[in-house]
């Protein structure tokens, strides 16, 4: 599998393959929606980056990159598919942020991912998110 970014003219291109993938990663969450990443993508406030083969595209990631003091930050804002999680994919994703000027990646998970990332790609748990609705 090739890990590549989608430019934001093209997600219209890709969005039947890619909106299942979003939806199922937005299941546990209200922040936003499908139709809500796809304007955040075509707007270019967020990346898109698929895994695919020459034929189908098995997963992918949406991304915010923020510039801050000490740090650029890639936030993963959903990810979903089928055999992403694999060392060579997200290998791929790390030198592709890389080339972005990311120096670190940073991702919202529950704390079942949490553990498949820490054994699998040394990420660590940072902190817990807490929210009271106003």
């Amino acid at each position: 599998m090739k890990v590549q970014f989608v430019e934001p003219r093209f997600v219209i291109n890709v969005w039947d393959q890619v909106k299942p993938y979003i939806e199922s990663a937005l299941e546990h969450t209200d922040d936003y929606n499908a139709d809500q990443v796809k304007v955040f993508l075509t707007g270019g406030n967020w990346l898109l980056v698929v895994a695919a083969d020459e034929n189908k595209i098995h997963g992918m990631c949406t991304v915010a990159i923020q510039n801050e003091v000490n740090n650029c930050t890639a936030l993963i804002t959903a990810i979903g598919g089928k055999g992403i999680i694999h060392k060579d994919v997200v290998e791929q994703f790390f030198q592709m942020m890389k080339s972005y000027g990311v120096t670190r990646v940073q991702g919202y998970a529950r704390d079942s991912l949490v553990k498949l990332y820490n054994k699998v790609f040394n990420m660590q748990k940072k902190a817990n998110l807490v929210e009271l609705r106003l």
